[in-house]
């Protein structure tokens, strides 16, 4: 028997440690669950599980983002359902507006409301954010800029492209859009024909303020031209600057008439007579006179006798006439043996003239009867000229004054006798000879006006119940195709030329259109007078406004809004029709010249999916196209530039991308484009006149149906992240218990791997007890 080594203990020893150290991985295994707790478990298993649990964690995560894009979706497609309601108001308003049952003014209401939906709708399409990502301006698909304020891109969709190897690229990089245009035509219109509807009203009227005329007006004149001017041509004596009968002889053959010396005349006069009666056998004429004098002062009297009767003796009718005192035969007049010509109704005009003394300038009226004027009377019908009515002034004595050239107009024909008056007012400035003080026209009720006229004196703005359009201010507003507008206000006091110039100013700045041509801005609105036409083109009509555009096409069309009866009296039709533009355009990589598209040809001045499906780009409606004014068709030309119109476009990709998977490349990109106003090509529409509302409705059912398949698009992604949820689940799940297979302990099994391996220990420390007694023996042995 040994004792120096207890070999017995020493194998319970082994056993019973090799047991525990089972013992405590079968604890571990038992308190995590877990069959492989470290690498040395189950080293490639250990490998397989963390790359199975990176990928369920990483569907999980995926699961998270897809729902998250759910969430995304239904923002955007929320408020898209907000657009299509708004939408659909504007196509109700403009089918509404469409009816001739509203007025333009009506229709002007409508349009504001139309306008605000506009704004509103490009509002939702910046406003709409999810965590601060805007949805619907664009920026989710792409991001874009260029080198000219013309050049604009609305994004429809995502920039990406997977290629047939599934590979996927963006479409970004700068492009140089080059273009030729082939010109079309932009559209003119024509007003109805203004006339004078009140007498008295003067045209084309040239006041000479520095010869001192402040002011001019008229009473009664005969219709016609008239000047007035002055010279230093001052009679030594009176004159008889004019006589001329109806119904008579040669008036010198039955009167005469004697005049004083200039001393004795009190002014310069208008005499018309009027025979009450003729008695042959008593050899005596019965006249009644009627007589204005302006006095050299420019002082102003009116006389009337009824009773002048008149035999072989001369008879001073002087004082009567107001040409001078009692006795001092400032006017005689003479029955002549021919008195018998005159016949009861005969009437005959005299003009007396003021000579030297007090006058010291002569003033002088000459005239031409307008051609079209219906009373016009003379040889054949022809217009009178009027020569030489002379009044002698005093030139410093006239100063702010009011000069009334009062002169009585007979008729040869029919003895109808006109009282005119031209109604100077002066300023502090002397008369001086060899001035012109007044050009002007005395205009008839019917004739065709000129610039000058106010438009209250025109019939177009008074209705048949005699109400005046523009008592108070009244508003135009005023439209263009491309959306833009602008209003100009009338007044009572406003003339023709005013009016143009209002117009004008409107289309060149308002509305924007003085960029294309600045050199003829002026030249948008012509108002068309006698004299001026021409006889072929737009300017044929007298009395009419021309109203041009500069833009071909739709977008340079003009609609009027305002007073429905305010409309009527422009009454504008086209007289020239709006053709498109033609565009050939040729894209290029900005930096290596590569051909990116090549000569693609687009009607109007939008490229609808050319440089990209998912990309429209609009430029300059003007661009390689230069405006020129034809001065003999008094019209604007669109011609082509030689050089080629170019612009660079910036494209960025931006597409909103779901991760979808666990692993690079499981991506999915969605298409929400820009749904602002301009995007959807509803800044277009225009409902103040009907021909407008009616093209609305079809401009709106393509918005409609813009946003319909954006939604259409939306809720095809929604619905397939469903179905990614779905399959992310189960996914997740068979990895899961895939992992689980390998990781997991069998529990059973280990319970009863613990229960052999705590038996093995409890029997391994008995042994190991009983071991370490055996030496005991030897010490019974050695006592023995």
């Amino acid at each position: 028997m040994r004792i120096y080594h207890n070999i017995p203990a020493l194998y319970a020893y082994n056993a019973l440690n090799s047991t525990n150290n089972a013992l405590q991985k079968s604890i571990r295994t038992l308190s995590t669950g877990l069959r492989i707790n470290s690498a040395a478990d189950d080293a490639a298993g250990l490998a397989i599980s963390e790359k199975m649990r990176a990928q369920i964690n990483g569907l999980g995560m995926a699961l998270r983002n897809a729902q998250d894009g759910i969430s995304l979706l239904q923002t955007a497609e929320g408020a898209l359902s907000e657009s299509h309601s708004i939408l659909q108001r504007m196509r109700e308003l403009a089918v509404q507006a469409a009816n001739d049952t509203l007025t333009q003014q009506d229709r002007q209401y409508i349009q504001l409301e139309i306008d605000q939906l506009k704004d509103e709708l490009s509002r939702i399409s910046t406003a709409t954010q999810f965590n601060k990502k805007r949805l619907l301006d664009g920026s989710a698909a792409g991001l874009w800029s260029s080198n000219d304020l013309a050049t604009k891109a609305y994004i429809r969709g995502s920039l990406r492209k997977i290629d047939r190897f599934g590979q996927k690229a963006a479409f970004e990089g700068n492009y140089k859009i080059q273009i030729t245009a082939a010109p079309g035509q932009a559209e003119a219109m024509k007003s109805d024909i203004f006339k004078i509807k009140h007498p008295n009203v003067t045209m084309g009227v040239s006041l000479n303020e520095k010869a001192g005329v402040a002011a001019l007006r008229i009473d009664t004149l005969p219709a016609g031209n008239y000047t007035v001017t002055t010279n230093g041509d001052v009679a030594n004596a009176v004159e008889l600057t004019g006589r001329y009968g109806c119904g008579t002889a040669a008036i010198s053959t039955i009167l005469t008439v004697t005049l004083a010396a200039d001393s004795a005349l009190h002014g310069n006069a208008s005499v018309l007579f009027e025979v009450v009666s003729v008695n042959t056998a008593a050899r005596s004429v019965t006249l009644k006179a009627t007589s204005n004098v302006l006095k050299t002062d420019g002082s102003i009297a009116n006389y009337v006798d009824n009773n002048i009767v008149l035999t072989t003796a001369t008879v001073d009718l002087g004082e009567n006439l107001g040409l001078g005192s009692a006795g001092g035969n400032a006017f005689q007049l003479n029955l002549e043996n021919n008195f018998t010509n005159l016949k009861e109704g005969s009437k005959f005009v005299f003009n007396v003239t003021r000579g030297t003394g007090a006058a010291d300038v002569m003033v002088e009226i000459e005239g031409k009867q307008t051609e079209t004027w219906p009373f016009r009377w003379g040889s054949a019908g022809a217009p009178v000229t009027l020569t030489a009515l002379r009044f002698g002034l005093s030139a410093g004595g006239v100063t702010e004054k009011e000069l009334h050239f009062r002169n009585f107009y007979l008729n040869n024909a029919n003895g109808t006798v006109y009282e005119g008056d031209i109604v100077l007012t002066m300023n502090t400035a002397a008369l001086v000879s060899g001035n012109t003080l007044a050009t002007f026209e005395a205009a008839y009720i019917g004739q065709v006006a000129k610039k000058d006229v106010h438009l209250r004196d025109l019939d177009k703005f008074w209705d048949s119940q005699g109400r005046f359009m523009l008592t108070d201010p009244q508003t135009i507003t005023i439209s263009q195709g491309d959306g833009k507008n602008t209003s100009i206000t009338l007044y009572a006091t406003d003339t023709l030329a005013e009016l143009r110039s209002k117009l004008n100013d409107a289309i060149a700045n308002g509305l924007g259109q003085a960029k294309f041509a600045v050199s003829h801005a002026n030249s948008f609105v012509t108002f068309v007078e006698e004299g001026h036409s021409q006889t072929n083109g737009l300017e044929t009509v007298p009395g009419t406004f021309v109203i041009r555009s500069m833009i071909a096409g739709n977008a340079g069309k003009f609609s009027f809004s305002g007073d429905e009866d305010l409309i009527k009296a422009l009454s504008l039709n086209v007289v020239q029709e709006a053709r498109e533009n033609s565009f050939t355009a040729s894209i290029y990589d900005a930096h290596t010249g590569a051909t990116v598209v090549n000569g693609v040809t687009v009607s109007g001045n939008q490229m609808i999916g050319v440089i990209h499906h998912n990309v429209d780009v609009e430029f300059d409606p003007m661009a390689n196209i230069r405006v020129e004014w034809n001065e003999n068709l008094r019209n604007f030309e669109l011609k082509r530039l030689l050089t080629p119109y170019e612009t660079i476009l910036h494209l960025v990709d931006n597409s909103t991308i779901f991760q979808v998977g666990a692993n690079e490349g499981e991506d999915v990109a969605i298409d929400i484009g820009d749904m602002s106003a301009d995007a959807l090509g509803v800044t277009r529409v225009i409902v103040t006149d009907r021909g407008s509302a009616s093209r609305a409705i079809s401009i709106l059912d393509s918005a409609i149906n813009k946003v319909s398949t954006q939604r259409a698009k939306i809720g095809a992604f929604q619905n397939a992240l469903e179905h990614t949820i779905a399959n992310l689940t189960v996914t997740s799940t068979n990895l899961s218990a895939a992992e689980s297979r390998i990781r997991d302990a069998d529990m059973s099994l280990e319970m009863l791997n613990f229960t052999r391996l705590q038996i093995l220990s409890q029997s391994g420390t008995a042994m190991l007890a009983q071991a370490n007694q055996l030496p005991q023996s030897v010490l019974r042995l050695l006592q023995g």
